[in-house]
């Protein structure tokens, strides 16, 4: 039996041609909210199922995912490794089902049959909501009412057009997306915009780490920086790829199994205005007591954890509790190329370079530079995959540099 969608009230202002914000009830936000506890190869797994926004691509997370498909199963430790991947696990499985739509699943879950005493999951009671275009929760109450149509400018609430919107799991994974490119993904989803607005806010290599490293989960370790090589274009100052040994792939895989929330811990800075980051915001300031259940609620989606069955890959990125033992996704040491937007290919060859002097970058206009990684260019990195396509070329302005060949 398939679930009822969820329904919300958007109110459009026509000579903008935006949504200016919604009303919603507690179920539509409480999906809302477990975009936060998704894991990103969740993510980028459901960002590429509709066409209608197949070509808006969530940073580099796409392509890393579909090399990780294409990767033949013989360089992987096990058979379940590449399944864990591609297919992450999460620490909140348990929670989908109450959800009247369940994103970890590409099957609708209907609330009436797992949650049968229609409790709520993760607010305390039933509330109604105002959601802005760019994903600010507040909850309905006249004095914040009043404060937050002033700040958009809405005067008379009756002249803006006023559509009841449904939500399946198909809206919601497109929001989902839209939260993560755009400031204003309701507008995008529901007056169907069919690329990245102007106002997007590009990710910025000059933003200081001091402002990416918020209060990571094991703040006593502190990694050995390695080194990978990149292929750099002169003239352009861009990253053409990088040769690299397993412990990044590593890394780069372990993307993948780390909940949305978390990465967002990890990398925030006030800069970004993107929806996703207001949606953050706005769970913080709702937990004070009054909005959602307990702390360990709050917890559970501003920093959740990795699924139990993940052993720790990396020590470059402070995702793993101190007991986690050490695991390995890939089967033997090995070199791999990654691309700017984080492809990964393995058994790098003569032809990578000819596949460069095709796109018309000769052999004199590429350098090759050796660069350090530690964990704050680790989470530089992670930070570039959320919302860029060249990742590498973002993040070379601060990589240490260990060695320039000639």
């Amino acid at each position: 039996m398939g679930s009822k969608p969820v329904h919300i009230k958007v109110f459009i202002d026509n000579k903008k041609k935006k949504v200016m914000f919604a009303e919603a009830e507690e179920d539509f936000v409480e999906i809302l909210f477990s975009f936060l506890t998704l894991p990103l190869g969740t993510i980028a797994r459901i960002s590429s199922k509709y066409e209608d926004s197949k070509d808006i691509k969530v940073g580099s997370l796409n392509s890393l995912y579909k090399s990780v498909e294409n990767l033949d199963n013989k360089h992987f430790s096990n058979e379940h490794s590449k399944v864990a991947l591609v297919t992450p696990n999460s620490s909140s499985l348990s929670l989908y089902p109450k959800l009247k739509v369940n994103l970890n699943d590409t099957k609708l879950v209907d609330a009436r049959v797992s949650d049968s005493k229609g409790e709520t999951v993760f607010i305390q009671k039933k509330a109604s909501f105002i959601i802005t275009d760019d994903l600010n929760v507040i909850p309905v109450m006249l004095d914040t009412s009043i404060s937050l149509l002033n700040s958009l400018g809405v005067e008379y609430i009756d002249l803006l057009e006023e559509r009841t919107v449904d939500f399946g799991f198909e809206e919601f994974s497109n929001l989902l997306k839209w939260s993560l490119v755009t400031n204003n993904p309701l507008t995008n989803l529901v007056l169907g915009a069919s690329k990245p607005c102007s106002c997007l806010c590009p990710y910025s290599s000059s933003t200081k780490s001091s402002t990416l490293i918020n209060s990571p989960l094991i703040s006593s370790y502190t990694s050995q920086p390695k080194t990978i090589k990149l292929l750099v274009q002169k003239s352009e100052k861009k990253v053409l790829c990088a040769q690299v040994e397993n412990y990044f792939v590593e890394m780069l895989f372990s993307f993948l199994t780390i909940p949305l929330g978390t990465a967002k811990r990890l990398t925030m800075d006030n800069s970004s205005s993107m929806g996703i980051n207001n949606l953050y915001n706005s769970i913080s300031s709702l937990g004070d007591g009054k909005y959602l259940k307990s702390e360990e609620i709050k917890a559970m989606l501003l920093s959740p954890k990795l699924a139990a069955n993940y052993l720790r890959v990396t020590d470059l990125l402070p995702i793993y509790d101190k007991s986690i033992g050490q695991g390995s996704f890939l089967k033997e040491q090995a070199t791999f190329i990654v691309s700017d937007d984080l492809e990964i290919t393995i058994s790098p060859s003569l032809s990578t370079i000819s596949k460069f002097n095709t796109l018309g970058v000769p052999v004199g206009d590429i350098e090759v530079v050796e660069v350090s990684i530690g964990e704050q260019e680790a989470l530089l990195i992670l930070k570039a995959a959320l919302s860029s396509t060249s990742t590498l070329t973002d993040c070379l302005s601060v990589f240490r540099k260990a060695k320039l060949w000639t």
